[in-house]
């Protein structure tokens, strides 16, 4: 076997003498065995592709990752309209007070409207002018409420609610909010009942931060939070 130092081609026929390439001379060689020098890469890496298990795992990960963040949205979101119903159903059942005095929004159920020659009275005079009988004293059904006459703090009015009342809605225990059933709250406080009605004689407080709920006379008040203006029998 010759071989071409030049070219590097190699010739079986012994008879040769020059390359038939390049015509350089040739020189005698020595077959030898062909050493193969095993990889030290992984198989799989000399294709070029990754492991096929390894990128699953990924797949899952990364999936898992995405399930849990739109899990997290989903509740996320049912949390907040729960909270936005809540908001507004509280908006609708009671009326909206801010950080004033009156006028307040909410207006009497009853089809009859207390009449604005209600009586009024300063807190300065004492009880006996306030009960003698001297003194016109307003009319109103069991659905009215103080707020319906702008009431000012410290003024003392008098109502005649009718016999065979229907009670209505009261938040308080002793002191009432100003948007209380003025007759029902009456009721609430001992001073007549809803078979025979009667005449009452209300104040006007500045409001409270908090307000409490009791069960008397057969009426159930309810509690409340901060309100602008009170009322309570005198």
């Amino acid at each position: 076997m010759k071989n071409c130092p030049k070219c590097g081609q190699t010739f079986n026929d012994d008879s040769l003498k020059f390359c038939l390439l390049d015509g350089t001379p040739l020189t005698e060689s020595e077959s030898q065995k062909t050493v193969v020098i095993p990889s030290s890469r992984p198989t799989n890496m000399v294709s070029g592709r990754g492991n096929p298990a390894r990128k699953k795992v990924w797949l899952w990960v990364v999936a898992a990752v995405v399930l849990l963040f739109v899990g997290f949205g989903i509740i996320a979101g049912l949390v907040y309209f729960s909270y936005r119903l809540g908001s507004e159903s509280a908006k609708e059942t009671r009326p909206s007070v801010g950080n004033t005095s009156p006028p307040i929004t909410a207006k009497p159920t009853s089809s009859v409207m207390p009449s604005p020659t209600a009586t009024v009275e300063t807190s300065s005079n004492d009880s006996n002018s306030n009960s003698d009988g001297s003194d016109e004293v307003t009319p109103i059904s069991w659905g009215t409420s103080v707020v319906s006459f702008r009431p000012e703090i410290g003024k003392i009015y008098r109502f005649l609610c009718p016999p065979a009342g229907t009670a209505g809605t009261v938040w308080g225990n002793d002191i009432y909010t100003a948007d209380s059933s003025i007759c029902t709250a009456a009721v609430h406080a001992g001073k007549i009942s809803l078979e025979t009605g009667g005449e009452v004689t209300i104040e006007i407080r500045s409001g409270r931060s908090i307000y409490g709920s009791t069960t008397r006379n057969g009426i159930t008040s309810n509690p409340f939070g901060e309100f602008a203006q009170s009322i309570v029998f005198k």
